[in-house]
């Protein structure tokens, strides 16, 4: 706009005025829908004459060339859209979209030059010789209007999560693509926008993007959810989701899909970890989680063992030479060597199965070398070094294969009962036939092998805690009193010589040892087995279209 423009647009706005006295009655072209505008809302003109209308809206159109200047668009959009009300001449529309177009509104823009093109007369010349051809504007307005047309609307998505997947697209399909945060160019209008991303809930919302302009969109998307349980055992133990605690023993419950970590702990177990990946729209069914019982060290009772046990087995090397200096030499030695390789040669932490198992090998080899002495020689001499490399022997086997199959102290423990009582039985079978040093040998190693076969079997099939093995040991004991006392009540009353005695007694101690040992077998047999775990349940059932809710317990075992 030019300021001495002014005088010559009242005079052209009293000439166009009577030629058209009200052009806004134009519908524009045939079919296309036009954007509604300022203009399009004009007040009735004023009951003046019409100098006087036009003078105050030359008066309009002044100030708003004035702001148009001085940088206030919307002002100046204000006072060109009065002036226009009032002397509605086509080169106002102009002005008023140049206006709209220096405030960035190219929408607005772009509605107003279109109005422009057309309200120019196709006879329109020029008001002046300094004047622009109307022609000439009418097609540097149309060029303007497809450059500002083809401003691209630049728009942003953050979400939370990030990483989400963009798309807009309006009725010719697809116009644009992009993760969250990047920007996406497209031209203006109306646009359906669509954000995806795994694990959570389609978001679609309409927008429209106006030309040119910049636009952020927030989105916070809802997880797809998955139903999981994590059943732990021990039931008393603390679980965690990924650091958070979600209380003790079970979780059942809905989580969004994606990667858990569930921990579990308990006094006296090893703390575990499991990666879990729950399923969106599914149940992701039962996880089991089975704590381990903390390694038990046993390095000081294999301390204490190894120090008496090399010394009686060092005497016993030494009894061969029958000469007290050496024996006492041997003892000695024994008692060093014992302590000091059970000192260096284990570790710190060693496990107490092992250590059990050593000492379970070492006494399981003495009794292998009693027996065999008896069988093989009835010297003495002989037989001392059988018992003291027996001894040493079996503490050798018993420490590689309690470190190589990580023997638990309840297995150890169990094999040591099946020892123990097989060595007794085959004693008390000795003692009851009285057949001979060979042959009461040969009963004594058959018991001990079978007792101690025995105790590995079961360790194969079954758990067995060193409290249910020491109570089954505690059994035994009892029977075989309880068989003893028995017999001496029997002899006592019984009117015959004491000839056989010794067998009878042995009789009595056999059997009241095996019901002893089956009794405390039969009674223990579910101490080892885990706590039946019992919750309270409300759930829904549905018969004949009717719902019923139900309430009882729910148990796992």
């Amino acid at each position: 706009m030019k300021a001495g423009a002014i005088l010559l647009l009242v005079t052209v706005l009293a000439a166009h005025a009577s030629a058209d006295p009200d052009p806004r009655q134009h519908g524009g072209y045939i079919g296309k829908e036009l954007q509604l505008l300022e203009i399009d809302d004009c007040p009735p003109l004023p009951p003046l004459p019409p100098e006087r209308i036009r003078q105050i809206g030359a008066e309009h159109f002044s100030r708003g060339e004035v702001l148009y200047v001085q940088g206030d668009y919307p002002g100046a959009v204000n006072e060109l859209v009065a002036s226009y009300c009032l002397i509605p001449f086509y080169s106002i529309l102009k002005d008023i979209g140049q206006a709209y177009e220096r405030e960035l509104e190219y929408g607005k823009a772009i509605a107003y030059f279109e109005r422009f093109v057309m309200e120019v007369p196709k006879d329109a010349q020029r008001t002046s010789q300094c004047a622009a051809d109307p022609q000439d504007d009418k097609k540097n307005v149309l060029a303007r209007m497809v450059v500002l047309a083809n401003l691209r609307a630049k728009i942003i998505v953050d979400t939370v999560p990030p990483n989400a997947e963009i798309v807009l697209e309006n009725e010719n399909g697809v116009q644009g693509r992009a993760r969250s945060g990047q920007e996406i160019s497209v031209l203006g209008g109306p646009y359906k926008m669509t954000i995806e991303l795994a694990g959570f809930k389609q978001r679609t919302r309409e927008i429209r993007a106006d030309i040119g302009k910049p636009y952020t969109y927030f989105e916070r998307l809802e997880p797809l959810l998955g139903h999981i349980r994590v059943r732990v055992t021990p039931s008393d133990a603390r679980l965690f989701m990924n650091g958070q605690s979600v209380g003790s023993s079970d979780f059942d419950g809905t989580l969004p899909g994606q990667h858990y970590t569930f921990e579990a702990e308990a006094p006296g177990y090893v703390t575990t970890k499991q990666d879990i990946e729950v399923l969106t729209d599914r149940d992701n069914g039962i996880v089991s989680i089975a704590l381990r019982p903390e390694r038990e060290v046993g390095r000081r009772q294999l301390l204490g063992y190894a120090t008496a046990a090399g010394g009686v087995a060092g005497a016993l090397l030494a009894g061969g030479q029958d000469n007290p200096q050496v024996i006492t030499g041997g003892l000695l030695a024994g008692v060093a060597a014992g302590y000091l390789g059970a000192y260096w040669g284990t570790a710190h932490d060693l496990a107490l199965g092992t250590s059990s198992l050593t000492i379970t090998g070492s006494l399981i080899g003495g009794g292998t070398g009693i027996s065999l002495g008896l069988i093989s020689t009835p010297n003495g001499n002989v037989r001392a070094p059988l018992v003291g490399g027996g001894l040493l022997l079996g503490a050798g086997v018993g420490y590689y294969f309690g470190d190589r199959l990580h023997v638990s102290p309840g297995d150890a423990a169990m094999i040591n009962t099946g020892a123990l009582w097989g060595t007794a039985a085959g004693a008390l079978f000795y003692s009851a036939f009285s057949p001979g040093e060979r042959v009461g040998g040969a009963l004594v190693l058959s018991g001990l092998g079978m007792g101690t076969i025995g105790g590995a079997l079961v360790t194969r099939y079954f758990t067995v805690s060193r409290g249910h093995a020491a109570l089954i040991d505690v059994g035994g004991i009892l029977g075989l009193f309880v068989g003893v006392a028995a017999e001496n009540l029997f002899s006592q009353a019984a009117t015959t010589g004491t000839q056989g005695q010794a067998e009878r007694t042995a009789n009595f101690a056999l059997g009241g040892m095996a019901t002893g040992l089956i009794a405390a077998g039969v009674l223990t047999r579910n101490m080892d087995l885990p706590p039946l775990a019992i919750t309270p349940s409300v759930g829904k059932v549905t018969t004949g279209g009717s719902t019923t809710t139900t309430i009882g317990i729910t148990g796992a075992f």
